[in-house]
């Protein structure tokens, strides 16, 4: 995709991030000025807007290189009620790079669906939480989004004049179909990019420690604890256990903001790409979401994580990594759904092609 620097987001570890987000959420919580029903917040009929949420970005898989918890909203469903979702997303692999013995390429489409349930919860004297599971199902090829890029890519060259927006490996000398791994001419890692099979199972639990009604003022947190299984070895994220903590409030009748940090610790010590990992990782997740009308809103996010490789010497590994994500969503009753385009970036912020999907398009829908 288009190449540029976004200078929006200084430079920020991630102690630095955590410490950052508890502020916020004392300075919230201190304005907190109404109370849920015990039966659950989720449920609102004031007739005021009721945000949807931060956008689903990477919660179904498709290709990421992983160990790294997803982010979510603070949203639980309520006590004694079941919630469904199905998610489907086509993410694009695609990235060359030869540097210190190193040699990766990757050229591959990710076809993904992920079926999720949870279950609401409310204990005496105890927060309401809910319980739930997911697992994926995916399939790869060469894919049509390549073509899709390289048109946008030829668009914008044209109209800048800016040539190196265009990628030229996009075209007759493309690297070759899957994901290759070598180092000093010896193979790590090669997958032929085409085939199938059933992706992770995760499990999840998450505790309203702040609760409200979507549509109140009053911010919302809740705190997630998440578990990832591997499934085929061509589509997993590894094995890993994390936890989240997710920010949530509505400023007004047409903005809310949505933040969500998490630590992942890998219960792998090498990769399925056969590359060592560190035992932390850190992401954060931060956006705006604008309502258009009561039951549809747009979002605007971005999303970071650290490494889960120890150093390499290669941008393909070594980098912290993330994505900016357009979102729109719509309510309808009780289905609720939310359309989505994700393109990565390295961190500090910068759009550029690396070992993460080039371009994610995803649409999940969820029912209560």
């Amino acid at each position: 995709m288009i190449r540029r620097v976004l200078y929006v987001v200084s430079r920020a570890s991630a102690p630095q991030l955590w410490v950052l987000f508890a502020i916020l959420i004392a300075g919230s919580a201190s304005a907190q000025t109404t109370t849920p029903s015990e039966s659950g917040a989720s449920t609102d009929v004031s007739g005021r807007w009721a945000p949807l949420g931060p956008a689903p970005v990477d919660q179904a898989g498709a290709g990421r290189r992983g160990y790294v918890l997803a982010g979510e909203g603070s949203d639980i469903t309520a006590a004694g009620s079941n919630q469904f979702s199905i998610h489907g997303v086509a993410a694009n692999d695609f990235y060359r790079e030869q540097n210190g013995g190193f040699l990766v390429t990757q050229r591959y489409e990710t076809h993904s669906l992920a079926l999720d349930y949870r279950r609401g919860f409310k204990l005496r004297g105890f927060p309401r939480f809910e319980i739930g599971g997911q697992v994926q199902v995916h399939e790869s090829d060469g894919g049509v989004l390549n073509g899709f890029i390289l048109g946008i890519e030829s668009f914008w060259t044209k109209l800048t004049g800016y040539q190196e927006s265009t990628n030229e490996l996009r075209g007759p000398g493309a690297p070759p179909l899957g994901t290759s791994i070598t180092r000093n001419g010896s193979v790590l890692y090669r997958q032929d990019g085409g085939g199938s099979g059933i992706g992770d199972v995760y499990a999840v639990a998450k505790f309203a420690l702040i609760d409200a009604a979507p549509s109140s003022r009053t911010p919302r947190v809740s705190l997630r604890i998440g578990m990832n299984r591997t499934g085929s070895s061509s589509f997993t994220e590894g094995n890993f256990i994390g936890a989240g903590l997710s920010f949530d409030r509505k400023l007004s009748e047409g903005l809310a903001f949505h933040a969500d940090v998490r630590a992942t610790r890998s219960l792998d010590q090498m990769s399925v790409w056969n590359l060592p990992l560190r035992p932390w990782t850190y992401g954060f997740s931060a956006g705006p979401e604008f309502a258009l009308g009561k039951n549809s809103s747009i979002n605007l996010q971005i999303d970071g994580s650290s490494t889960p490789y120890w150093p390499t010497g290669t941008l393909a590994f070594d980098k912290g990594y993330g994505d900016i994500t357009f979102g729109l969503g719509h309510r309808f009753g009780s289905v609720t759904t939310q359309l989505y385009v994700r393109e990565n970036m390295n961190l500090p912020f910068t759009v550029r092609w690396n070992t993460d999907p080039d371009l994610s398009v995803g649409l999940k829908i969820r029912v209560r």
